[in-house]
């Protein structure tokens, strides 16, 4: 009955009114003790909420999200004692992934995460709240969210193997999002032969690798990498299938290509370009450029390179992924060999190997 007429509003009897005035003031007396507010609302108990905020797409966009929590309703004792805690189930009666705790003295909390969530895997989140006087308080659960994989090799990364038909393909993956206080991402890359490890690379900030020496041809590897955060975290996986290094057939004749741009400099190169294939024996290789009457302008081939015994194959061309078509050993700028530029004019570029009749090509230079 005292209850009804205090949730109605109505007004006890003063001998009914007294014993209950007097244990609310006992109460206060004894909050006033603890450090707690002077006046504690009496309903404050039946106020008292956590709720937890944090990313609503069901599909996390980071390993370590953020979260918000908000606690209401509590005497304003601190500081709190706050739970972060995920599970791979709803009623968290599995596995705990994630258990941190520390304290604030903010009802409104910012929380980030900096342990990064199972790869791949699907979360429920929620947060417990604890006051210095009281007991813990449990917010609504937050979930499923999936996790992104930490990391996912792309190339070479093929169901039926990859064959490439140069000596330094390009290796490529991608990681998952994290907060900058982890660290970052740093990789670690071993290519084997099944007779052990070919190469290997570590301290990787990219997420492409170009190896600095030639891979054997006609031969199978496989790749694996390993991404490690600064706090610790770290997962490895190794290619699908193997990846075969192949042998192109080699030219059979020599060629020099007519230099592109033609003419020259263009919108997008200031320098025009050399091509050409070397059958066999291969040999050395000059290639100089001339005025219109004969006279020598300069070499393309650097004295280092002039010297070289080329063995045969094909040149000029720039390694994959370089950005560009050419190879900048063999380019002509467009100066002479005093540094000059020349006057706007046909030119003839002739190339030889060893005793060979020499091969011409003309070059218009047309500067802007």
């Amino acid at each position: 009955m005292k209850t009804s007429w205090l949730m109605k509003g109505r007004t006890a009897s003063p001998h009914l009114r007294r014993p209950l005035v007097s244990s609310v003031f006992r109460w206060q007396r004894l909050a006033r003790r603890l450090g707690m507010l002077s006046m504690v609302p009496l309903a404050s108990a039946w106020a008292q909420t956590v709720v937890l905020t944090g990313p609503a797409e069901p599909l996390l966009n980071t390993v370590t999200p953020s979260l918000s929590v908000r606690a209401s309703g509590f005497p304003l004792a601190r500081p709190f004692r706050i739970s972060i805690q995920a599970a791979a189930t709803p009623d968290f009666s599995g596995s705990i992934v994630l258990d941190s705790t520390f304290f604030s003295n903010d009802s409104i909390t910012t929380v980030q995460i900096t342990r990064p969530l199972p790869s791949d895997g699907t979360v429920f989140l929620r947060a417990i709240v604890e006051p210095p006087v009281g007991f813990p308080v449990t917010s609504a659960t937050l979930g499923p969210r999936r996790v992104p994989q930490w990391l996912t090799l792309i190339t070479p990364n093929s169901l039926n193997g990859d064959n490439f038909d140069i000596r330094r393909p390009l290796f490529v993956w991608r990681s998952a999002v994290v907060h900058p206080s982890t660290g970052g991402w740093t990789y670690e890359l071993e290519i084997s032969t099944p007779n052990g490890t070919e190469l290997a690379a570590s301290g990787i900030r990219d997420t492409t690798f170009r190896p600095s020496t030639n891979l054997q041809a006609n031969t199978s590897y496989q790749w694996s990498l390993r991404a490690r955060l600064g706090t610790g975290a770290s997962i490895r996986l190794s290619n699908a299938k193997t990846f075969v290094i192949t042998d192109p057939a080699l030219p059979t004749t020599t060629i020099f290509y007519q230099n592109f741009p033609n003419p020259f400099p263009s919108a997008t190169s200031f320098s025009t370009c050399f091509w050409f294939d070397l059958g066999e024996p291969g040999g050395r290789v000059v290639i100089d450029v001339l005025d219109a009457r004969g006279n020598f302008v300069r070499s393309v081939v650097t004295p280092a390179d002039a010297s070289v015994i080329f063995a045969p194959g094909r040149y000029g061309r720039a390694a994959p992924g370089a950005g560009s078509s050419c190879d900048n050993r063999f380019v002509w700028d467009g100066t002479g060999a005093d540094g000059r530029v020349v006057a706007p004019g046909v030119y003839l570029v002739r190339f030889r190997v060893g005793n060979e009749p020499p091969i011409f090509r003309k070059a218009l230079f047309r500067p802007r």
